[in-house]
């Protein structure tokens, strides 16, 4: 009555929800939290933020829908096809990431983001991306493009680099055939992580940077899978580069192409090279 649950999910509403707590006994915030869901009675909704550790959730995660910055409790058993917490509720998610948050100096280069804003970054644009996820599954592709197109806007390369976390941005785009979009995110991961593990490996001592070093391998190893899965290159053109200018020749005829093209096709020469020299 009160609209906590969706009308498509009312058939999975449940006589009542079990769930277990790790641990050998309870903190005061834990009681309250516990003494609210005695009582609340479902007159209220409860949400639980995304950013507080899985500690937090007190093994309430498969009742967990995510509609933003926040998972709300459901009387359902929530089933997120990636695994990940919480069941997309696209509806609510696309109307508050896309139309009623704001999102600050974010996409501002001249303001700064310290380690813990950065990694704030990471969350929002995994929150984008799940969000993209969903509406490509449900045929609302147009949608799931305007959700991408605005978190590339509000937290550009320029604000916290693309890493790790930004794969299923650029897998949604390819899922969307919006190759050219996902292939500037791509070609800029690409220039970084590429960069920084040819200087990290020729490092004299670089025992203390092994992390590093494996972030930097596994983006490539990620970049590597994306060209590959997608068909990415063509190789049937030989790729010059002249005067910081890009082409492609195929039978002594050159054609101008863009820097994102040209890092792309000659990724796979570059990365076997790479693995070539750290053996």
């Amino acid at each position: 009555k009160n609209g906590l649950v969706p009308a498509n999910k009312f058939d999975n509403i449940l006589s009542e929800i079990k769930w277990k707590i790790k641990g050998g006994g309870f903190y005061k915030n834990q009681l309250m939290v516990l003494d609210m869901l005695a009582h609340n009675n479902w007159e209220r909704p409860i949400y639980f933020a995304i950013t507080v550790g899985n500690d937090n959730f007190m093994g309430l995660e498969k009742y967990f829908q995510l509609e933003g910055l926040a998972y709300k409790l459901v009387p359902y058993e929530a089933k997120p096809p990636d695994g990940q917490t919480g069941e997309v509720n696209a509806d609510i998610m696309y109307d508050n990431l896309v139309n009623k948050f704001t999102w600050g100096g974010l996409k501002n280069p001249d303001v700064y983001l310290d380690e813990t804003n950065t990694r704030m970054v990471m969350n929002f644009r995994n929150n984008f991306a799940r969000l993209a996820e969903a509406l490509i599954s449900n045929g609302k592709k147009d949608s799931a493009l305007v959700v991408l197109e605005k978190c590339v806007e509000e937290m550009p390369n320029t604000t916290a680099p693309f890493n790790i976390y930004a794969f299923p941005l650029v897998n949604a785009y390819y899922q969307l055939n919006a190759n050219e979009k996902g292939n500037i995110i791509l070609a800029q991961m690409i220039e970084t992580f590429l960069a920084e593990f040819k200087y990290l490996n020729a490092l004299k001592d670089n025992s203390g940077l092994n992390q590093n070093i494996q972030i930097a391998g596994s983006v490539l190893s990620n970049v590597n899978r994306l060209i590959q899965n997608f068909n990415l290159t063509d190789k049937s053109f030989e790729y010059l580069e002249k005067d910081g200018e890009y082409f492609r020749d195929k039978d002594g005829s050159e054609e101008k192409i863009t820097k994102d093209n040209y890092l792309i096709n000659t990724f796979m020469d570059e990365y076997v090279a790479v693995q070539q020299q750290n053996r």
